[in-house]
């Protein structure tokens, strides 16, 4: 009876340790929200571990249109993208895939916003963006805070069935 608790025990904690080996962005060059206000040519995204070859990433303006990346490779723990064409002054957002060490894929998003001076630009143009800069996008941070909170409920439920099937052996075992 032992031997199998203790063969038991091994085999969930071997488990549980994947379920809290998801990858997460840890920093990215354009920040989240960052305004930008010089010519950006590349995009690079830095990962909390190792993500697969298969990773990538997609640039859209405020409209939903993708902007050109090219040359997107993927080394170690980083993602980096070179920009095919400048950024007009818009708001941008980075939708990211990738798939971590331990094989489960994952995404996010990085908005951010460039603002490039042009040389002539009316009263309402800077009103405009003004109020653009003004505005979070709410839908982004929810789906960011959504993320968050799911990855952070498999480590819970993993705990959760440990304790359980710890108490049914303990509760056998006394009761023999």
């Amino acid at each position: 009876m032992k031997k199998i608790i203790l063969v038991s025990f091994i085999f969930m904690f071997a488990f549980a340790n994947s379920a809290w080996a998801h990858t997460g962005l840890e920093s990215s060059n354009p920040e989240s929200g960052q305004v930008v206000t010089e010519e950006l040519n590349e995009i690079s995204l830095i990962f909390e571990g190792k993500i697969e070859q298969s990773s990538t990433f997609e640039l859209m303006n405020s409209n939903g249109e993708s902007i050109p990346v090219e040359n997107i490779s993927v080394n170690e723990n980083q993602m980096i993208g070179t920009l095919a064409i400048p950024l007009e002054t818009d708001s941008y957002e980075i939708a990211w895939n990738i798939v971590g060490a331990d094989g489960h894929p994952i995404e996010g998003t990085v908005p951010f916003t460039v603002e490039i001076a042009a040389a002539e630009t009316t009263e309402d143009e800077e009103v405009e963006q003004a109020e653009t800069i003004a505005a979070p996008n709410t839908d982004q941070v929810e789906q960011t805070e959504e993320s968050q909170s799911s990855s952070s409920t498999i480590p819970i439920i993993v705990v959760a069935l440990i304790v359980i099937i710890g108490g049914v052996f303990f509760w056998l075992r006394r009761k023999k």
